[in-house]
């Protein structure tokens, strides 16, 4: 069984590449630094619970969810990450639409 450091590292890592988010992407939506992100990534840090919080926020996770230890658990933790990332892609389709609309609506 693996500890809490290694469980949040490997699910943030996971959680982080299939919403296609380096680091830095990461930090900026936490709030934090990249070095702080990278730290716990290789389990040299733990955050705080606020910062577990916002993590668990920027990935589109509860924050349980970012300490799953289970094939079972993983598996739907994928697909949770795979509805987040549909999710936000839909989110930013829709506000390019609705900003197009305005613009075009000014312009008459």
């Amino acid at each position: 069984m693996a500890n809490a450091r290694e469980l949040l590292a490997q699910n943030m890592k996971t959680a982080r590449a299939r919403l296609g988010y380096s680091q830095m992407k990461l930090a900026e939506k936490v709030g934090c630094s990249t070095s702080l992100i990278g730290d716990i990534e290789i389990c040299k840090k733990f955050p705080s619970a606020e910062n577990l919080d916002r993590i668990a926020k920027a990935l589109a996770l509860h924050t349980f969810e970012l300490f799953y230890d289970s094939k079972e658990s993983r598996a739907k933790l994928q697909e949770h990450e795979s509805l987040a990332s549909l999710m936000f892609t839909l989110k930013d389709s829709i506000a390019l639409d609705i900003e197009t609309a305005f613009t075009d609506y000014l312009k008459r």
